[in-house]
């Protein structure tokens, strides 16, 4: 009989689970892709989809590793980014996402569609006449890449509070269905390519975003796009259904942030469109995405828990982990 030490002994997250299964897909889907582009690192070329494809396949045991060596038990600061690690690592798997997306198709989307679904309900492109109404007012460019830079913080900060305020159990069940959301959706925008606007309409992708002028978070965001590889995971929108989903679990867990969040989440849905990185329709798409990614992940916490108390049990029987995770 488990004594009581041992039943609550805890040393992976439940959505852990699901990031080994995320990166055996990656890795997978990235050495399928060898052959075609390479990079440079450290003045050598190497073949990009080989070293990403090592990298998806290493990252949870160096992670795991990492985590045993530090021991989280001994310091709550570390406890604090041995639970939200996994955040840091998103714009990894949504910009590898769209890379793998254009080498398994060569380039090819689906953009022709929903191009086609914006110009017969307005009988015009969103993405192309609604920015060039403001455009020449410096404080509406500001608000909107300001609402796309804080969408970060819309998806992150909640469980950082409720992790500072103790409430661990909410911590840990609001990273879980953010983050399988999320997972759930790149792999979605590997096998279903659409690179959005400023990508597929010749005329923004020529201006790109020299027609905005702003004061410090348009000169930053407009720095990150133009140096990023953006060219996919348009539809439906990540930014919108992720928006959403994490707009409910704060009007549940933290409600005292809907104030500030609210304002910030309806700028952010329309500034998927006013900068060219989404279609209109992309915006209700996102909208059904997260209501159904809302209330399907959550169905999944019971069953991961189960798996990740066997997994507990393995690794600290045989490699002997301590307790790492809350």
């Amino acid at each position: 009989m488990e004594s009581s030490a041992q039943r609550t002994k805890k040393v992976i997250y439940p959505v852990e689970l699901f990031a080994v299964f995320l990166n055996l897909i990656f890795c997978i889907c990235s050495l399928v892709n060898i052959g075609k582009i390479e990079m440079n690192l450290f003045g050598a070329a190497i073949d990009r989809e080989l070293f990403m494809g090592i990298v998806f396949f290493l990252v949870t045991p160096l992670m795991l590793l990492f985590i045993r060596l530090t021991n989280p038990a001994r310091n709550r600061v570390v406890q604090f980014f041995r639970l939200c690690y996994i955040q840091a690592i998103y714009i990894i798997y949504f910009t590898e996402s769209i890379w793998l997306s254009q080498l398994m198709f060569n380039g090819a989307s689906f953009d022709w569609i929903f191009a086609n679904i914006d110009f017969r309900i307005f009988g015009y492109q969103p993405a192309i006449e609604f920015p060039r109404y403001f455009q020449q007012y410096r404080i509406i460019n500001e608000m909107f890449f300001f609402s796309y830079f804080f969408y970060y913080g819309l998806v992150t900060i909640g469980v950082w509070i409720l992790f500072i305020r103790k409430r661990y159990e909410e911590s840990i069940r609001t990273l879980f269905i953010i983050s399988v959301s999320y997972f759930i959706m790149y792999v979605w925008f590997i096998f279903f390519p659409v690179t959005g606007p400023k990508y597929y309409f010749v005329e923004l992708n020529q201006m790109w975003y020299t027609n905005f002028h702003g004061f410090f978070f348009t000169k930053v965001m407009k720095g990150l796009f133009n140096n990023t590889n953006l060219g996919g995971a348009a539809f439906p929108s990540s930014h919108v259904a992720m928006a959403l989903i994490a707009f409910i679990l704060n009007w549940r867990y933290n409600r005292y942030l809907v104030p500030v969040y609210l304002p910030l989440t309806i700028l952010m849905l329309i500034s998927t469109v006013y900068l060219y990185a989404h279609y209109f329709i992309d915006i209700p798409a996102g909208i059904v995405a997260g209501i159904l990614l809302f209330l399907f992940v959550p169905l999944l916490i019971k069953p991961a828990q189960r798996l990740a108390t066997v997994v507990d049990r393995f690794l600290a029987e045989k490699w002997r982990f301590p307790a790492i995770a809350l």
